[in-house]
């Protein structure tokens, strides 16, 4: 079995360290590299090239998303997770204009963290859904958002809602008999519709348009029509 390498930065050494036991006992991953801050943590990604690299948002001489731009404009291929206790609307908004492809609050549980480490590793993003409603606020007003919903065809919501309760593509796929590749073809068409870079965005507005409730039926596209 392949394993997802990770490294972790976090200037706090007992989190830091709690958290790496946690990950080493899982068989598919293994914790290559710890930093204790930003510069650290360059250093450390640059020389593992680690598959995923967790990270907090403060830390001392480099913040986690001075640490992602730097490795961007280096070339770095890794996948970014911020944990953090931070959900202040203005860090959201840095994490999602830095392209982080994921982040997670250091009050959520094992199995969201897992989750997202293994999301991100997969090649897909991740936003914890206590805040991913947050994201809203950074968007255009509401009703122009409701009328762009309205645009997305019955298999296209169908998508949305099963993404919108945590499940990967892949397992979208499995569920609608979809390959993995329409999937992906349709959530493109979703973000385009929706007129968002995020599927975390797309996700939010799902919530927010009760559009998670139910699975969408062709029935319901009838009466829409």
């Amino acid at each position: 079995m392949k394993k997802i390498t990770v490294v972790l930065a976090d200037d706090h050494s007992l989190f830091r360290e709690s958290i790496r036991k946690i990950l080493d006992m899982e068989d598919d991953i293994e914790v290559v590299g710890e930093a204790r801050d930003g510069l650290e943590a360059i250093d450390v990604v640059k020389k593992t090239a680690p598959h995923v690299v967790m990270l907090d948002i403060r830390m001392p001489r480099a913040d986690g998303i001075e640490v992602v731009t730097t490795l961007r404009k280096e070339g770095c291929k890794s996948a970014f997770v911020v944990i953090t206790a931070l959900d202040a609307e203005n860090q959201i908004t840095r994490v999602s204009r830095a392209g982080i492809e994921g982040y997670v609050l250091k009050s959520s549980g094992l199995a969201e963290l897992l989750y997202a480490l293994r999301t991100v590793a997969s090649g897909e993003r991740y936003v914890d859904p206590l805040i991913a409603s947050k994201l809203l606020k950074s968007f255009s007003p509401h009703a122009e958002f409701k009328s762009k919903i309205e645009t997305l065809t019955i298999k296209e919501k169908e998508v949305l809602y099963w993404v919108s309760h945590g499940l990967s593509s892949r397992e979208v796929g499995r569920r609608m008999i979809l390959s993995n590749k329409t999937v992906q073809n349709h959530m493109c068409q979703i973000l385009k519709k929706l007129d968002v870079q995020e599927k975390s965005q797309a996700i939010a507005l799902a919530w927010k348009w009760g559009l998670t409730e139910h699975p969408p039926t062709e029935d319901e596209e009838a009466v829409s029509n």
